[in-house]
This record gives structure tokens, C-alpha cells and sequence, in this order.
């Protein structure tokens, strides 16, 4: 692997741990080794020796606030004082779950800058010839995990919101109330501009996902009032249908995504021990 590449899937790397953070808002047991390996990989990514942290040095101006955020993730996530997420004496991870809006808002917000980053030393490869096919078929597919995951995810906890709304209604007679306006305007409205910002920033081109992605923001403008429910259906099975499309979709592109990525770190891997060794790279 070239340097380039090498360098690029370091950050690569980084930005899987920051995308696997999203796991703990799934409901159930998390153990501490994953969670330490994580804050680990996530903590060194900003060290000014590694490559993102070299980047991220010599781009202050611009990157600034993107390194503010980073730095309040691990304070406010992996922090030893975080509530949010507590290592327990057990060896476990305890979630507070009203608290997945945290998650999301640490993990979309950086995720961006941290891909635009990525996809400026892909295009920096390119333009130099030495752009190299283990990197070139792992981002599409990384691409597609990531936005597929986040919106099944998303999408879930937004369902058990509108529900919730759906029977604060039901219960004052159809009249708004403190509680019925707390989840749209914290919850609901939250849950919807991310995933329309997750949609927007997107670099998927094929229509399997971009459809499945459609899909879900089709039931958001349905549950907003924006648009009429298709054929009528209940929201139970619009969401269902939905959360189906995207399920399937994670199930398929998962396994291609970790082959594709796991043939990115025995290469990266094998470069390391070469030079370790003081023999070439392949």
C-alpha cells in the first residue's frame, strides 16, 4: 500500500470507531474491552503523530471547531465522568438511553469533516497516480454501511417518539400540550434534520440504497403532515415497511463492508512488519 493510502486508512480507521460508537444505543449488553478499544483508537486519532492528527495540526484555522467538538465527544462519551456512557466494576458499559440524541449529534456532526477528509486524500491519490483498488472498493461500500446503519438507527428511535407523540395526542383529545410540544421540537424535529442531513451528504450513487434512504424521509413527511400516507397504510406499517428496507440492506452490505476493510488492515498490517523488517512494500 502506498503511503498515501496508508495514511488515509488510518483515518479510515479512526472513523469506523467513531461510526461503531452509534452501537451503543442498540439495547443491549455492551462489554468494556470493545468500548476501551474504541476510546483508545478514538483518543490517539488526535494526537499530532498519527495521521489525522497531522492533518487536523496543519488545518487549524479550518478544522478548529470540528476539533472542539472531537474533544467534547470523548470528554462527554468516553470521559470518566461521562453519564452517558459508564464502565461498570463488572467489565460492562451501562447506557443511559435517554440520552441516544447525544450519540447521534457526536457521531453525525464529526462524521462529515472526518469523511470530507478522508475523500480529500482519495481524490490527493488520484491526481498522483497512486490511487489503489484496496481503498477505492472499501469507501462506497463504507459509505453505504455507514448512512444504512445510522438510518435504521435513527429511524427507530424517531418510530418510538412519533408513537409516544401519537398518544400524548390521543390522551388530551388532539390539543397540544407541554409534552406532545417537548417531543416534536426535542425529539422528532431533531431526529428529522439529521436524517436529512445524513441523506444530503451522502456519496452513494447506487438506487438500491439511495431508494431505501427515500423511503424512510418519505414516512418522516407523512408522520410531519407533508405528505399523504401512501395507499393509506397505518404509520405502524409504514415504519415497519421502512425499517425492513434498511434492515436488509445493513444485513447485506455489513459482511461486504468488514471482508472489504479487514483486506485494508492485513495490507496496512503486512506494510508495517515490511518495514519493520527493511523490506519494500508490495
Amino acid at each position: 500500500m502506498k503511503n498515501i493510502n496508508q495514511y488515509n486508512f488510518d483515518i479510515i480507521h479512526v472513523a469506523t470507531h467513531l461510526r461503531d460508537t452509534l452501537e451503543y444505543v442498540l439495547p443491549r449488553e455492551h462489554d468494556a474491552k470493545p468500548y476501551d478499544q474504541r476510546k483508545a483508537v478514538l483518543t490517539k486519532g488526535l494526537e499530532v503523530e498519527t495521521p489525522l492528527g497531522k492533518f487536523l495540526d496543519a488545518n487549524k484555522d479550518k478544522f478548529e471547531s470540528f476539533v472542539t467538538k472531537y474533544r467534547e465527544m470523548l470528554d462527554d462519551l468516553y470521559g470518566d465522568d461521562s453519564t452517558v456512557l459508564v464502565k461498570t466494576a463488572e467489565g460492562k458499559i451501562r447506557v443511559d438511553h435517554s440520552q441516544h440524541l447525544k450519540i447521534y449529534d457526536y457521531v453525525v456532526n464529526l462524521m462529515e469533516p472526518l469523511r470530507d477528509i478522508i475523500y480529500f486524500h482519495i481524490n490527493l491519490a488520484r491526481q498522483n497516480n497512486e490511487k489503489e483498488a484496496v481503498i477505492e472498493n472499501l469507501m462506497p461500500v463504507d459509505d453505504r454501511h455507514y448512512r444504512l446503519f445510522l438510518f435504521l438507527l435513527l429511524m427507530q428511535d424517531f418510530q418510538k417518539s412519533f408513537f409516544e407523540f401519537q398518544k400524548v395526542m390521543g390522551e388530551s383529545g388532539g390539543k397540544p400540550t407541554p409534552q406532545s410540544n417537548f417531543i416534536v421540537q426535542n425529539e422528532l424535529a431533531k431526529y428529522a434534520e439529521m436524517l436529512r442531513f445524513v441523506r444530503s451528504h451522502n456519496h452513494c450513487t447506487d438506487n438500491e440504497t439511495l431508494d431505501a434512504l427515500d423511503k424512510c424521509l418519505q414516512v418522516v413527511e407523512m408522520s410531519e403532515g407533508r405528505r399523504d400516507r401512501r395507499d393509506n397504510k397505518n404509520f405502524p406499517d409504514l415504519f415497519k415497511e421502512a425499517l425492513d428496507n434498511v434492515n436488509s440492506l445493513v444485513q447485506k452490505n455489513g459482511p461486504k463492508w468488514q471482508e472489504l476493510f479487514n483486506k485494508a488492515l492485513q495490507e496496512m498490517l503486512a506494510d508495517i512488519r515490511n518495514a519493520q523488517a527493511g523490506k519494500p512494500n508490495a
